[in-house]
């Protein structure tokens, strides 16, 4: 249980929306020596690899040296739109998301690199969920799991009748680096999407 814990950003250990404090603080660990260099300097950027930060330019190059290749991999061939068969305010919604979104009885997301996938039901509150996730500056999202898994304003839209009904359940991944161990994951997360019925998918990336 506790490698798991130690796998969620330290502030989630406090609720969503809120600093935690007191009893609840997290215990600061030392994470290596230049990780921490990293870390007093670009405090607010996203890491690769859990130590180089994505804002610098030696964070964009790598970037751009994993996502390109699979990238031109994945754009070939026509894309397989679906054109939707009925009025949005009649569809039936199921969101999906890649922020590395969890309930927070289920188990992290593997940060360095996950191929899996989380189900997460339609009446979760901003209370039940956290992210886990090393790839993206988490600050906001923190402070509004919406940013990056809007269920609340989904549920507000279904409310006014914008959309037809939410989904019984969504999706969350975490950072996988390789498009093709994600398949499986994608797949099955098709099989089910396809068997609730649902007629629009929201993609959130993170």
């Amino acid at each position: 249980m506790n490698t798991l814990n130690q796998q969620i950003d330290p502030i989630e250990h406090g609720t969503l929306g809120q600093a935690a404090s007191g009893d609840e603080d997290p215990v600061r660990t030392h994470t290596g020596r230049l990780k921490e260099f990293f870390g007093r300097r670009f405090s607010n950027s996203a890491v690769l690899f859990g130590v180089i930060p994505i804002g610098t330019s030696l964070g964009r190059w790598i970037s751009k040296i994993i996502a390109l290749p699979q990238l031109r991999k994945l754009a070939t061939g026509e894309v397989p739109w679906s054109p939707l068969r009925k009025p949005v305010s009649e569809s039936t919604v199921v969101l999906l998301s890649t922020g590395g979104v969890h309930l927070r009885s289920d188990r992290p997301f593997n940060l360095n690199s996950d191929p899996t996938f989380r189900v997460i039901p339609k009446d979760a509150l901003q209370t039940d969920l956290a992210i886990s996730h090393q790839a993206y500056d988490k600050t906001d999202a923190l402070r509004d799991i919406n940013l990056v898994f809007p269920i609340e304003r989904l549920r507000e839209l279904e409310v006014e009748r914008v959309i037809g009904r939410l989904a019984e359940e969504h999706y969350g991944f975490g950072l996988m680096g390789s498009a093709k161990h994600l398949m499986p994951a994608i797949k099955e997360v098709a099989r089910r999407i396809r068997k609730s019925g649902a007629d629009l998918a929201l993609l959130v990336p993170a």
